[in-house]
């Protein structure tokens, strides 16, 4: 009898999931959200407990849907950093990726290994947040007693695997920006250079194995928690815009896909690994494969903030639903786009920082009048955002030769028009729109693991 999968995709601010056929079938689809914290500092960070909750409270959702489940497969936000006790106990609050509390952690390190060093073997430059080397420096010396403490220092998917199954797991597409990894070589390797440098033991961080390999059966209580069968089969899973390009079909060099969530995500697929100091390096889920990662902090999340500080009047659907694809019809409708974008202000789109210095980088806008509409800010904003992916992608052009098609998905290139805007403002492609790529990336990993492919081919 054919087993069906359980897609999880654990977001930084909602969770999803559904059952697929091995087939690749959607049978159901559930997903609640949750809010991260943000605070002094930049702080950025979650409780895992909300990650949880919202599994049991999917989970109850579509229970008439889980009996025929026999795999479990996860697609997380990295890095998620947690501190765990020996059970899986976390000690702290995951740190998220747009965090800026280990910018002097990130220098130190820096120099004490070597940027070369670091670009040549880990394909990435250590910074506040995205990488957790650096958080794992800031809890070793702001909070000891949590690092004497700590068993292992994992990802998103450490901890759900943990907890799952009581193993210890992490994968390559998740750890490959912590400045930790072999990068270059994908190895399933630590860097052992940069562990000794930094002073943190082995035994601290999790096994590694790639992302479509199993991490063990579910523990009977839980599968009795979640309404799972007993023999439920866990795979490690993978970051979530890595399995998002896959599923997407990103395997050749020079493909690109684009993923427009809370953060915006531009990627293009490598052959050949590539440091940069200008972006960060993803081992992709496809063996002999890497993702450029050209990030900025707040892609959807800037439009919220817009929301609440500029449109209060409107509500979360009419924002999103109305008021932005009319301000965008007015200006693609215009006489003259031209001669209306040379009017509008300037925007600097660092509202969540910069994943690509040590400084904490911030936004502004510039040009503002007394004439200056909201419709104009909004209008700016737009354009900032989508012209710093254009940025990335002008620069690894100039590299690799770039394929003429943009995979994109997530919830803000589902706004009406906006498409329109990538094409204006980064880049003269065919984009094509995928509805929540990264849980039908995570499905695809359950589906080689019950046709027993372990070996992921590019398709």
């Amino acid at each position: 009898m054919s087993r069906d999968i359980l897609a999880v995709d654990v977001g930084t601010t909602a969770l999803k999931l559904g059952v697929f056929s091995p087939e690749m079938q959607k049978r159901c689809e559930a997903a609640r959200r949750y809010d991260v914290n943000v605070y002094g500092q930049g702080r950025a960070d979650i409780e895992p407990s909300k990650w949880w909750q919202a599994l049991r409270e999917c989970c109850r959702e579509i229970a008439a849907f889980l009996k025929p489940v026999g795999v479990l497969s996860l697609s997380v936000t990295t890095p998620g950093l947690l501190p765990m006790a020996e059970d899986g106990t976390p000690l702290g609050p995951a740190i998220l990726f747009f965090d800026g509390r280990s910018h002097q952690q990130a220098r130190a390190i820096r120099k004490a290994v070597g940027e070369e060093k670091f670009l040549r073997e880990a394909c990435n430059l250590p910074v506040s947040g995205g990488s957790s080397l650096c958080s794992i420096l800031w809890i070793r010396e702001r909070q000891p007693e949590v690092w004497e403490t700590a068993a292992k220092f994992g990802h998103t998917n450490t901890y759900m695997v943990k907890r799952l199954t009581g193993a210890w797991a992490i994968d390559p597409s998740t750890v490959s920006i912590t400045g930790l990894y072999n990068t270059a070589r994908n190895n399933l390797e630590w860097n052992r250079d940069v562990l000794e440098i930094a002073g943190i033991p082995a035994s601290k961080l999790p096994d590694l194995m790639q992302s479509y390999e199993p991490a063990g059966a579910i523990r009977a209580e839980i599968a009795a928690e979640l309404g799972l069968p007993r023999d439920t089969v866990v795979l490690c899973g993978g970051n979530d815009a890595v399995l998002s390009a896959l599923s997407a079909g990103i395997a050749e060099n020079g493909d690109i896909n684009n993923v427009c969530g809370t953060c915006e995500i531009t990627s293009v697929c490598l052959d050949t690994p590539i440091g940069s100091p200008n972006f960060n390096i993803r081992c992709h889920a496809i063996p002999g494969r890497w993702l450029t990662f050209f990030i900025l902090n707040t892609g959807g999340k800037a439009l919220e903030w817009f929301h609440s500080v500029f449109c209060r009047d409107l509500t979360e659907s009419r924002f999103y639903d109305s008021y932005i694809p009319e301000t965008l019809g007015a200006f693609f409708d215009s006489a003259d786009p031209a001669r209306r974008e040379a009017e509008l202000p300037r925007y600097a789109p660092f509202l969540g920082g910069s994943r690509y210095t040590t400084e904490r980088l911030t936004a502004a806008f510039t040009g503002v009048s007394l004439e200056t509409t909201r419709e104009d800010l909004l209008l700016a904003l737009i354009r900032g955002n989508a012209a710093y992916h254009g940025e990335h992608l002008r620069e690894v052009g100039g590299l690799v030769k770039l394929g003429g098609r943009v995979a994109t998905t997530g919830g803000v290139a589902s706004i009406r028009r906006y498409l329109e805007v990538k094409k204006r403002w980064t880049g003269d492609f065919d984009y094509q729109y995928r509805h929540q790529s990264s849980l039908d990336g995570a499905a695809m990993l359950g589906r080689f693991y019950l046709t027993d492919c372990y070996t992921i081919a590019p398709v």
